[in-house]
């Protein structure tokens, strides 16, 4: 039986309490037995909805870890993931944290050891890697279904208002409290998608792929710290080239698609369908797999068998997970990020997200981007001159911060950052 304590009960930790819920009354083996938030007050609804389902709230984390429970679900703000890791895990407590692991790799690191230190098995959200299908769709590509991969893409434009930069005190901010945190189209929103496309190149089954370089260009519509929008091309350790292109600042909705090629075909993870698709040399379909759109039922079927000691449980690992944080620290150590002119930026007014900005035409930019594996300054639009930054992550092992440097008279200007 997995008894779960979950911390947090508004937003996503309220999905999570529903997944939990309906994962029970359809027979598996999971029970919900307590949850903690020193702020219930202020999700009335939700807090009622956990009393009458007989889940007591505590207002305290360390009153959870004393109930009979074995694993601890962690939706909560990036800057919490390692401390609140490490207390439950010296707890006995298995752990379910959710993406992005940390900011830094030297909190996943000590994220790790300390797993190690108690025996006890910890998941990371990444929704994609508790489903078996897309370990199938793995398993193809390394018994060569497309031949030898030779390129790959993260694409993915979605529009957010300028209340999703409100909504929390992290968001949007490169740290909270004297804590890393990234945040980023690519460390948030779609950072399912980059960490899947890491797992999906990685060299063995259960591995993901170690970037070694990166080049990167990051940009801003909005008035935060980090940025809104990147293009990215890294190289892997297989010497496979990932080119990353991201947008919250669009007018357009695309989304995402993660594309592998190789010599025989490709494939293509489509989120709109939710479905991985195989297609031969001449565009074919050859086969197809539906992946869920409810990510919870899977993650607790998983994690039980992970718990229970079965070494084929297919989960997100923290090692999965330390590829995609990598990936993002070395990304912000290459490049500082470029405002965009405010006579490129278009004001939108929308019933769903409210007020938001869009960079014209940057749908088109990041496409033609994509299909060329160039950096939008290479492409030339005119303000696409932003800072492009290299970085070399041999030897990698501590986060030193965001890279500071500026414009110089509006020119593009070339940085060289050594890995440590």
């Amino acid at each position: 039986m997995l008894k779960l304590g979950v911390v947090g009960i508004g937003g996503y930790a309220s999905h999570v309490a529903r997944g939990v819920f309906d994962a029970a009354k359809a027979g598996q083996a999971v029970q919900f037995v307590a949850a903690c938030d020193p702020r219930a007050d202020q999700q009335p609804k939700h807090h009622e909805t956990l009393l009458k389902a007989g889940v007591p709230v505590l207002a305290d984390f360390d009153q959870l870890l004393g109930r009979d429970i074995n694993a601890i679900w962690l939706p909560v703000p990036i800057d919490l993931h390692r401390p609140f890791t490490e207390r439950a895990l010296a707890a006995g407590k298995a752990v379910i944290v959710e993406k992005p692991a940390a900011g830094t790799v030297d909190d996943l690191d000590a994220m790790i050891t300390a797993r190690d230190r108690s025996g006890r098995p910890v998941a990371v959200g990444f929704q994609n890697l508790f489903d078996s299908n897309a370990w199938a769709v793995k398993r193809h590509i390394l018994q060569g279904l497309i031949g030898t991969v030779r390129s790959a893409s993260v694409f993915g434009c979605w529009p957010r208002g300028e209340s999703y930069y409100t909504r929390a005190a992290w968001a949007g901010r490169a740290s909270r409290a004297g804590t890393w945190v990234l945040d980023s189209p690519l460390n948030n929103a779609m950072a399912h998608f980059v960490n899947l496309a890491l797992f999906l190149l990685g060299d063995a089954l259960p591995d993901s792929a170690i970037p070694e370089t990166v080049d990167a260009e990051l940009f801003r519509a909005y008035d935060i710290e980090m940025y809104d929008t990147c293009a990215v091309r890294t190289r892997l350790g297989s010497g496979v080239p990932l080119f990353i292109a991201l947008t919250h600042a669009c007018r357009e909705t695309l989304e995402p698609i993660v594309a592998i090629h190789g010599t025989k075909g490709s494939l293509r993870f489509l989120h709109e369908t939710n479905r991985f698709e195989f297609t031969d040399a001449c565009g074919e379909v050859i086969q197809s797999l539906q992946a869920p759109f409810d990510p919870v039922p899977q993650i607790i079927s998983q994690f039980s068998r992970k718990l229970a000691g079965d070494p084929s449980a297919e989960i997100a690992s923290l090692e999965n997970a330390r590829s995609h944080t990598l990936l993002v620290n070395a990304i912000s150590e290459a490049a500082s990020v470029a405002e965009v002119p405010a006579t490129k930026i278009e004001r939108i007014s929308s019933p769903t997200t409210g007020p938001r900005r869009a960079i014209m035409g940057i749908e088109d930019v990041l496409d033609d981007c994509v299909r060329n594996g160039e950096l939008p300054s290479t492409i030339s639009r005119n303000w696409l001159t932003g800072m492009t930054g290299r970085f070399q992550l041999k030897n990698y092992r501590s986060f030193s911060g965001p890279c500071t440097d500026h414009w110089v008279n509006g020119e593009t200007q070339s940085l060289i950052a050594a890995g440590r």
